[in-house]
């Protein structure tokens, strides 16, 4: 009797993008290089594609000095279902794994599967992360649902997601007690200015699903919960409250709908933040929540929090310096 000496890995991700858009992605130098084999504080160098079948690929990663190359080799290319192709990373293995990218179309969107096969044993967690990070990258690219953080002054971040209405049923995910618990903390507040607020935060009760907690959010990992104030209350157009309330440093997060056709759009702004490293901070946790707000309110079964925050960490202390 032998044992399979390699491993499968599978990892499947929805965006709110075309498939031909989220299929392109991957082919196209400019847009490809972006994200794919692409790390957050590395430099993407070169990204040649041949875009063929039996065309190859090479692309080369700038990090801390060293330059890491991927190389493979097209298999299959079927606009926009299907994608194969095989690659090695030279410089710690020459050995070929296959990978198999199917894209279904969805509900306002597609469903993405990546196969990953032949990745050794002691690779396959680290695989799987490495997947989950990239096709978070992807997404940011392709899906503006799933962009980054924007900064829009020298102290403030904003993000802008496009969620199914009616106006609303979005502002009840904001200000309903139960329905804001589904997507970003638990706790009461008093609707109307100068009204308080219990931010209960427990992570891994957004989801259904679950995931190890970082080691340094090991000390939050039984929740943590803060008073919070509310600034504005404007039913069902904008809503804002304090941040760090107490706190000389204390800064303001505001959240403004707007109807968008038969959609609505939300602009999340978060003011007053004291640093480079507190922005970076609060837009991997926004980013989060938000991720699991989009997901809710399509009906869908949201990733485990701690999941979508280690797909996104690293991201923003590279982008915001």
């Amino acid at each position: 009797m032998t044992t399979d000496p390699t491993r499968t890995v599978i990892v499947t991700c929805h965006f709110e993008a075309s498939p031909e858009r989220v299929f392109d992605a991957f082919l196209h130098p400019d847009t490809a290089r972006k994200w794919l084999f692409a790390t957050p504080a590395g430099q993407m160098i070169r990204a040649e594609i041949d875009s063929r079948v039996a065309g190859q690929f090479t692309f080369t990663d700038r990090r801390d000095g060293q330059d890491i190359e991927h190389v493979g080799t097209y298999l299959e290319i079927n606009r926009p279902s299907r994608l194969v192709f095989q690659f090695a990373v030279p410089k710690f293995s020459d050995q070929y794994t296959k990978v198999s990218i199917d894209i279904q179309p969805a509900k306002d969107g597609c469903q993405l599967t990546l196969t990953h096969e032949g990745v050794l044993p002691d690779y396959a967690d680290r695989t799987q992360a490495g997947w989950g990070k990239l096709l978070s990258a992807l997404a940011a690219n392709v899906d503006p649902n799933a962009a980054y953080a924007i900064i829009t002054d020298p102290n403030t971040i904003q993000f802008q997601r496009l969620l199914p209405g009616p106006i609303e049923r979005v502002w009840s995910y904001l200000a309903d007690d139960e329905n804001r618990a589904k997507w970003f903390s638990t706790g009461h507040m008093d609707p109307q200015p100068g009204g308080q607020m219990e931010i209960a935060f427990l992570h891994a009760k957004a989801s259904k699903q679950s995931a190890p907690i970082p080691d340094k959010f090991k000390t939050i990992e039984n929740g943590i919960t803060v008073h919070e104030r509310v600034v504005h209350y404007d039913p069902p157009h904008r809503l804002t409250w304090t941040w760090g309330s107490g706190s000389e440093h204390a800064s303001e997060v505001t959240f403004e709908l707007s109807p968008k056709d038969d959609k609505v759009l939300l602009t999340l702004t978060h003011r007053r933040l004291t640093d480079k490293a507190t922005m970076a901070d609060h837009a991997g946790g926004w980013h989060t929540h938000l991720t699991v707000l989009v997901e809710v309110l399509n009906n869908r079964e949201p990733k485990a929090f701690w999941s979508i925050f280690t797909d996104t960490d690293g991201v923003y202390p590279a982008r915001i310096q």
